[in-house]
C-alpha cells in the first residue's frame, strides 16, 4: 500500500509540475484524458506486481496485453484477488478509452480546437494594443456604438456576458475588433481588456448601477482614460460626475431636447443630423470640438478675419467660450479669444487642418 501511495503522490507532483509547465493550449485542454490514462497504467503496474508477485518486466507486460484487450497466452492471472484485479484494470482501460476517445474527437471535430487557437490570438493581440476603446455592453447601443467605430477603423475591445450576444460577436470577429465573454464590472476582465493602455471606455450596460461601478472602477484602474457613460435616470448625473465619468449621455435629455427644438423652432437640428447620417455621400462628414490654443493666429482676429470656412471648407457651427455657453451661429464681427471651442462641421481631413491652424502660426 505504501507503494500504491507512493506512486499516486508521485503523480501527482508531476501533474502540479507539468500543468505549470504546460503553455500549449492544445496539450493544456487534452490533458484530463492523459492524466486518466497514465494513472491507471500506474496502478495496474503496481498492482501486478504487489497481488501477484510479478517481477516488473512481467507486470509491465501483463499490463500492456490487459489495457489493450488482446488476450492472454504465457502469463494470466492466478489468484482470485489477481482475477477481480484484472478486471477493473480491463474495465477502467476500456472506459478511459473511450472517454479520452470522445474528448479528442470533439475538441478537433467540434470547433474546440479551432476556439482555443482563436482565444490564444485575441490575448496576443490584446498584449499589443494601445490607445484603444472599450466598450461595455452589446447591446442596441452598444452595437451602433460598435460598429461606427469598426467602420473608423478604431481599434475595439468589446465586454459582454450574455452568451447569445457572445455567440453573434464570435460571428464577426475581425483583427481589429476583439471581445471578451466576461463582465465589465470586474477589475480582472477591464484590465484584461487593456484599461491600463486604453484611449477610451465606453459603458452602455443595462443599469445605471452597473455602469457606474464600471466607471469608478475603469478611473481606479486609469487616471487618464475618458469613460462616456450612458445613464438612465437624470438623477443619477451627479453621482457619475463623482465617479469621474468624462461625459454622460442621458436618452431621456435627449429626447427632450429633440422636442423641444421641433416645438420651437420650424426646422429641427436633429432631423438634419439623422439626414446627414443617412445619406451615403455625408457619411464621413461629421461635428467637431477644435479648442483654441496658445499661438494660434486665429486669437484676438473676427471670425470675418479668421476666414475659416475658405481656409478649411469648414462651416462654424457656434462655438463655447470661457464665459458663455454654446453660442450658436457667430456674427462676423465677433473675436475669437485664446480657449474658445469652436463647434465646426466637415470631414475628418478639414476638422485637423482647422486643429493645425488652433495651435500654430499661420
Amino acid at each position: 500500500m505504501n507503494i500504491i501511495y507512493a506512486a499516486t503522490k508521485t503523480l501527482l507532483i508531476f501533474t502540479m509540475r507539468l500543468q505549470s509547465k504546460l503553455n500549449h493550449l492544445v496539450l493544456r485542454e487534452l490533458l484530463v484524458p492523459l492524466l486518466i490514462i497514465l494513472f491507471i497504467l500506474i496502478i495496474g503496474f503496481w498492482g501486478f506486481i504487489l497481488i501477484e508477485g510479478l517481477s516488473p518486466l512481467k507486470s509491465l507486460y501483463m499490463l500492456v496485453i490487459t489495457f489493450a484487450t488482446i488476450g492472454y497466452g504465457d502469463i494470466v492471472p492466478i489468484s482470485d484477488t489477481g482475477k477481480v484485479f484484472t478486471i477493473c484494470i480491463v474495465i477502467s482501460g476500456f472506459t478511459a478509452g473511450l472517454y479520452s476517445i470522445g474528448k479528442i474527437s470533439a475538441f478537433f471535430a467540434e470547433g474546440e480546437l479551432s476556439n482555443l487557437l482563436k482565444q490564444r490570438k485575441m490575448n496576443k493581440l490584446l498584449d499589443t494594443m494601445k490607445g484603444h476603446y472599450i466598450v461595455c455592453g452589446y447591446g442596441k447601443t452598444g452595437k451602433r456604438v460598435l460598429e461606427d467605430l469598426m467602420r473608423k477603423g478604431y481599434e475595439v475591445v468589446v465586454i459582454e456576458s450574455n452568451p447569445e450576444r457572445n455567440e453573434k460577436l464570435r460571428e464577426i470577429f475581425d483583427q481589429k475588433f476583439i471581445h471578451l465573454d466576461g463582465d465589465g464590472t470586474n477589475d480582472d476582465v477591464l484590465i484584461q481588456a487593456g484599461i491600463k493602455r486604453a484611449k477610451i471606455l465606453i459603458s452602455v450596460l443595462s443599469t445605471d448601477a452597473e455602469n457606474l461601478f464600471v466607471t469608478l472602477s475603469a478611473k481606479d484602474l486609469n487616471k487618464d482614460i475618458k469613460v462616456i457613460t450612458r445613464i438612465e435616470e437624470t438623477k443619477s448625473e451627479g453621482k457619475f460626475k463623482k465617479a469621474g465619468a468624462d461625459f454622460i449621455v442621458s436618452p431621456i435629455d435627449i429626447a427632450t431636447d429633440r422636442i423641444i427644438s421641433i416645438a420651437t423652432t420650424s426646422t429641427d437640428f436633429f432631423s438634419f443630423v439623422d439626414f446627414a447620417g443617412a445619406k451615403e455621400e455625408l457619411k464621413e462628414y461629421k461635428f467637431g470640438l477644435v479648442e483654441i490654443k496658445s499661438g494660434s493666429d486665429l486669437i484676438n482676429k473676427t471670425y470675418r478675419e479668421a476666414n475659416i470656412p475658405q481656409r478649411t471648407n469648414l462651416v462654424v457651427i457656434g462655438f463655447y467660450s470661457s464665459m458663455s455657453e454654446l453660442q450658436v451661429n457667430p456674427k462676423a464681427d465677433n473675436v475669437i479669444q485664446f480657449g474658445d471651442k469652436l463647434l465646426v462641421f466637415g470631414n475628418e481631413q478639414q476638422i485637423e487642418n482647422l486643429k493645425f491652424i488652433a495651435s500654430h502660426k499661420g
